[in-house]
């Protein structure tokens, strides 16, 4: 873990922009709050809040606790200061899947509800579910990533929308299950500004 924290400490941010990434690990991605990065040679990854962020880590490190690694969302490690220790999982999230053509299944929607059912169970409320924040694995599971948010307490309807457009428009025989990035961020654009039929 030493070593770990060393590396971490190294990552350079300017607000949310990333700066300096040490040789020891490789960028995943980003989101709101933090970067998310795999440690090279490991299955480990581990997301870095930025500063301003720092103590949702505490936060999100909660959720995972009370999730207890249950395969539906990646294991939880540890937590420390303003960063978490998790599993590195491998694979492609909804939204590329979109991009690439890879299509979304009933049976992966269906996966998905059956992990924010377990969280509702636990007390949790899932939300900000979007289509980064789903990951088809490399050996075909379904995981949800990025719960820091479980614990808000208004109810979100992200998922609900997602589904809803899923079965209204993506299961049509004749809609295509390939989409440019462009297309897609200007639906979610539409989405954000409360444009769009849902």
């Amino acid at each position: 873990m030493f070593e770990v924290k060393g590396l971490i400490e190294e990552v350079q941010f300017d607000k949310d922009c990333i700066i300096y990434i040490p040789d020891g690990l490789q960028f995943i991605g980003q989101g709101r709050s933090a970067a998310v990065f795999r440690i090279l040679e490991t299955q480990k990854a581990v997301k870095i809040f930025y500063p301003e962020y720092k103590g949702l880590a505490e936060i999100e490190a909660h959720v995972y606790q009370k999730l207890n690694n249950h395969d539906y969302f990646p294991a939880y490690y540890e937590v420390g200061d303003g960063f978490l220790l998790m599993e590195y999982v491998e694979g492609i999230t909804f939204y590329d899947c979109l991009v690439s053509g890879i299509p979304i299944t009933e049976k992966m929607v269906v996966k998905v509800d059956e992990a924010l059912e377990f969280a509702c169970s636990l007390g949790l409320n899932p939300s900000d579910i979007h289509l980064k924040n789903i990951l088809l694995t490399s050996s075909g599971q379904v995981k949800v990533i990025d719960v820091v948010r479980f614990t808000q307490e208004f109810d979100c309807p992200h998922w609900r929308d997602l589904k809803k457009a899923y079965e209204t428009f993506y299961l049509r025989r004749y809609v295509p299950k390939k989409f440019p990035k462009f297309f897609i961020e200007f639906i979610i654009r539409l989405y954000r500004r409360r444009l769009l039929p849902i």
